[in-house]
């Protein structure tokens, strides 16, 4: 019960927080009253981590009490990938709200910033579906409630989200529904309950219906083709806080090892290799969109829906080293991609637009925040030395096993991103400053405050990045179960953390 509460306690900060600043008087009160929010967040989530590992470090379950005519039980729990996720989501929440800019963080966006965090970790500790299902639509309406405030004058960002909105929850609720009906017809008390569900089982014939319906709204939210359109034009268009939360917190690859390859194995051993295949599409198209980009938010779009394929890749490809790199590359995209948002986000702020036919020569005032864009921007897509280096070293080594043509194509995408990001840089820091703009010496450097998160940031994805091995054995577990439920046939004496360090010594 102890650990229910601290897990309840720990989902339900931000929530009240957001609570408490959509009601303070004015937008300092608010951001004050989220920055402690997002600060006992982040404490509560260290401290679910720290029982977690005390626990054993595999898996941990946290009965709350149960509903038998709902037939749902308030059942919450994690396991190596989702503990790990915990404190990022809590860092990224105090990052967002402490270094964004004050003009974009009103009562509003605080509000729904903290609310998005909330659901997320429901999602992150949900072990019952019907509570995940509400934490996965949760998640949605806040970002839906600031852009339906912003229709009249952009009805492309209302249209997309609203999309984006009935796609990416739709599909999961109804094969909940469909998964809980199932399970009741064979027996069991509490047919939302991961465990009980799986212990029924899921009859052969509506798998792969039911995989459809999940991987629809778990393709949504990693931007993967042909579901790929909201991620750029949120970007781009949309509140950038909530959207980041949206974008990089790894929902869909949760949804995916917790609850789609363990309920619905057999499925899964069969369409795993379409899911590759979309995986490694949506790496190289997002690939060569983002290089075509003039504007650096929709660049950051069509970035992350590549890097997001080659996850998706990594997962599909179901060995060892492909799935373990994939737990990590999500895990360190979504520090680097926060922390070049982040620094776009101070750019926009300052000059009026992110768009890089209007910017240049900010290297002349700004020093640091090219140098903080440079190291981010090729953290992001894998430079040695970051966490995601590790990921994408793993990625390749694991792909390699299945085919040689998909990790040729996975290096050309990760070569065009790099690209990208370089053009992105000169573009928006070198040259000259472009006719028509405001003298550079106009434009303020970069605020303490956003020094310090930036800074955060960057040594976080070196640290983990040197020493990956804690991380790694941590989500050793978690890749096992996922190999076990497809019926991996690798030898079962040989643990995926000694693969991979295998691997990164080779």
């Amino acid at each position: 019960m102890t650990m229910f509460l601290l897990l309840s306690a720990l989902v339900l900060a931000p929530a009240l927080a957001a609570l408490a600043a959509s009601r303070a008087r004015g937008d300092d009160a608010a951001r004050r009253v989220a920055l402690a929010g997002a600060a006992l967040t982040l404490l509560l989530a260290l401290a679910a981590l720290a029982v977690f590992h005390a626990g054993g470090g595999v898996a941990l379950d946290a009965m709350g009490p149960a509903m038998p005519r709902l037939g749902v039980r308030l059942r919450l729990g994690l396991d190596g990938f989702s503990a790990s996720l915990l404190p990022l989501l809590g860092f990224m929440l105090l990052a967002l709200i402490a270094s964004g800019p004050r003009a974009a963080l009103d009562r509003p966006n605080l509000a729904a910033l903290l609310a998005t965090g909330s659901a997320i970790l429901g999602v992150y500790c949900a072990t019952d579906l019907a509570v995940l299902a509400v934490a996965w639509v949760a998640a949605l309406l806040p970002g839906a409630r600031l852009t339906s405030g912003k229709g009249a004058s952009d009805q492309l960002l209302r249209r997309t989200y609203r999309i984006f909105l009935i796609g990416g929850a739709a599909p999961l609720v109804l094969g909940i529904g469909i998964m809980a009906a199932l399970a009741a017809r064979r027996g069991a008390a509490l047919p939302f309950d991961i465990q009980e569900v799986a212990r029924a089982g899921i009859p052969e014939a509506w798998q792969s219906p039911l995989l459809a319906l999940v991987g629809i709204s778990v393709l949504m939210r990693m931007a993967a083709v042909p579901f790929h359109g909201w991620l750029p034009v949120l970007l781009e268009r949309g509140p950038i806080g909530v959207t980041v939360l949206l974008a990089e917190m790894q929902v869909g690859v949760c949804v995916l090892v917790r609850v789609a390859v363990p309920l619905l194995p057999d499925a899964c051993a069969e369409h795993m290799p379409f899911l590759a295949v979309l995986g490694l599409i949506s790496a190289v198209h997002g690939a060569i969109l983002a290089l075509t980009q003039t504007d650096l938010r929709r660049m950051i779009g069509y970035l992350v829906a590549s890097q997001k394929g080659l996850v998706l890749l990594g997962i599909a490809s179901m060995n060892p080293q492909s799935v373990s790199g994939a737990l990590i590359q999500s895990f360190g995209l979504s520090i680097a991609v926060t922390g070049v948002a982040m620094v776009v986000w101070a750019i926009e702020a300052r000059t009026g637009t992110a768009d890089m036919r209007e910017l240049g020569g900010l290297v002349a005032r700004t020093p640091r925040m090219a140098a903080f864009f440079f190291l981010l921007a090729f953290a992001a897509i894998g430079f040695p030395g970051a966490l995601t280096f590790i990921g994408e070293d793993l990625l390749l080594h694991g792909i390699l096993h299945v085919h040689a043509v998909p990790a040729v194509m996975m290096l050309g995408a990760t070569a065009l991103n790099g690209i990208t990001m370089f053009r992105a840089f000169q573009r928006t820091f070198l040259g000259p400053i472009p006719r028509g703009r405001a003298s550079a010496a106009a434009i303020t450097p970069l605020l303490f405050r956003e020094r310090a998160v930036l800074l955060s940031i960057l040594a976080l994805i070196v640290t983990l990045g040197v020493a990956p091995s804690r991380l790694l054995a941590q989500h050793a577990p978690v890749v096992e179960r996922v190999l076990a439920s497809v019926g991996d046939g690798s030898p079962a004496n040989v643990s995926p953390h000694a693969r991979a360090e295998r691997a990164l010594k080779r």
